[in-house]
C-alpha cells in the first residue's frame, strides 16, 4: 500500500542507521596504489585487528560519506582484494569514524534484505565479461562468508573496523574489477593481488552455489519516473508507480500513457516475444492489500500495452509481488519511493 512518508520522521538513531536516507554528500572514490603490506583475516576467520589501521598501511582506494545534520563522517578503505584460490577472492575493507561523535555502522555495507552487521551488500563489477559477483554464502544459502562486526556497530569518534567478504573468484585474466557499495561511490579499477598471509579456513570453508549475475546498465530519470536496468540479452523498464498511479489506485494516470508509448515503441522494434509485467509496492500496510494492489497495477500496465504494442506475436505476462523484492529501503523516504514500481522485461 502506497503511503506518504514523513520527511523528518526517523529519530536520530534511525537516522545514524541508514546513511543512505541521510542529505548526504558522496566524494569521489580516489586511487591510489600501495606495494605495502594488507591487514590479513586471521585463521578464525576474523581480522587480525579491529583497531584503527596503521598508518604505514594504505589503502587500494578510499571514500567516505558526510551527513552534516549528525557530524557523521565514516571513511570507507579498500584495503586489498586477493586471490586466495582458484574459485575464492577476499575483500578487506576498513571502515573508520572520522566524525566528532559515535556513529552507528549496522546498516552500513549491508543488503537491503541482508545481514545486519556484514558486508553481504558489496559486489565485485568484472566490466570485461559484464558480470557481477555477489558475496559467497555458507551452505545454509543465508549467511554471508565475511566477517560480522555484530555488536561493534557503535563506532566510536576514530576508531575503525576492519572486515572481509569472499566473493566467487574471477576468470584468471582478470586482474581488475570495480567494487561497489550501499553508501559509497564505486571503486573502480581495485586490482586483484596473490594471497599474503594465511586464510586457509576462509578458502576451505564449505559454501554455497556461487551468484554471478548478468551486468545490468542502470539509469535512472528521476523527473520522468522511468529507471533501465539494462542487460546484454534483456531490457528492462523500470516505471515508478508514483507517477502511473493517483495513491493507492491502479487506475493509470494520463501522464502514463505517453511513458509507456515510449515502452511499447521498444517492444515492437525488439525481437521479444514475450514481455513480463511486474508490480510492486513499498511495505507499508499488509500482504492482503499489497499483492492485490501490485496485481492489478500490473494489469493496467498489460492493458495499455497490448493496445498501444502493433507488433503481432507477442505474449503478455503479469504478477504482483506487493512487498516483496525490495529496491530501496524502506525506512526512508526514498527507498519506499523506489519499490512502488512496475517492471516490464523483454529481449532486445
Amino acid at each position: 500500500m502506497d503511503q506518504p512518508f514523513p520527511p523528518s520522521g526517523l529519530p536520530r538513531t534511525a537516522r545514524l542507521f541508514l546513511p543512505m536516507a541521510l542529505s548526504a554528500v558522496l566524494l569521489s572514490a580516489c586511487v591510489t596504489t600501495s606495494e605495502t603490506s594488507t591487514p590479513s583475516p586471521s585463521a578464525d576467520g576474523t581480522p587480525n585487528s579491529t583497531e584503527t589501521p596503521s598508518n604505514e598501511i594504505s589503502p587500494v582506494a578510499t571514500s567516505t560519506y558526510t551527513a552534516s545534520s549528525e557530524g557523521t563522517n565514516l571513511r570507507f578503505s579498500i584495503i586489498s582484494l586477493e586471490r586466495i584460490s582458484e574459485e575464492m577472492v577476499v575483500l578487506s575493507i576498513a571502515i573508520k569514524n572520522e566524525g566528532f561523535e559515535d556513529a552507528y555502522v549496522i546498516f552500513s555495507l549491508s543488503n537491503v534484505n541482508g545481514q545486519q552487521s556484514t558486508p553481504d551488500g558489496v559486489s565485485l563489477v568484472d566490466t570485461v565479461n559484464q558480470k557481477r559477483y555477489m558475496p559467497l554464502k555458507l551452505t545454509d544459502g543465508k549467511t554471508c562468508h565475511c566477517y560480522s562486526w555484530n555488536g561493534k556497530e557503535l563506532l566510536a569518534s576514530g576508531d575503525s573496523i576492519n572486515a572481509w567478504v569472499a566473493f566467487p573468484s574471477p576468470p584468471p585474466e582478470v586482474d581488475k574489477v570495480a567494487v561497489t557499495t550501499p553508501v559509497t561511490p564505486d571503486f573502480l579499477d581495485i586490482p586483484i593481488i596473490e594471497a599474503t598471509g594465511t586464510k586457509e579456513e576462509i578458502a576451505q570453508t564449505p559454501v554455497g552455489e556461487p551468484q554471478i549475475l548478468d551486468l545490468r546498465a542502470f539509469q535512472d530519470d528521476i523527473e520522468s519516473g522511468t529507471s533501465r536496468a539494462d542487460s546484454s540479452e534483456e531490457n528492462q523498464v523500470i516505471l515508478s508507480s508514483d507517477v502511473l498511479f493517483e495513491l493507492n489506485e491502479s487506475d493509470l494516470t494520463p501522464e502514463a500513457e505517453e511513458i509507456l508509448k515510449g515502452v511499447a515503441e521498444e517492444i515492437d522494434t525488439s525481437s521479444a516475444t514475450t514481455v513480463h509485467i511486474d508490480g510492486y509496492t513499498d511495505n507499508t500496510g499488509d500482504d492482503s492489500i499489497n499483492i492485490p494492489l501490485s496485481e492489478a497495477r500490473a494489469e493496467s500496465v498489460r492493458q495499455a500495452l497490448e493496445e498501444l504494442v502493433t507488433r503481432d506475436g507477442i505474449q503478455f505476462e503479469t504478477a504482483g509481488h506487493g512487498s516483496n523484492d525490495p529496491v530501496g529501503n524502506n525506512d526512508t523516504e526514498e527507498g519506499r519511493r523506489k519499490n512502488r514500481r512496475v517492471t516490464v522485461t523483454f529481449a532486445k
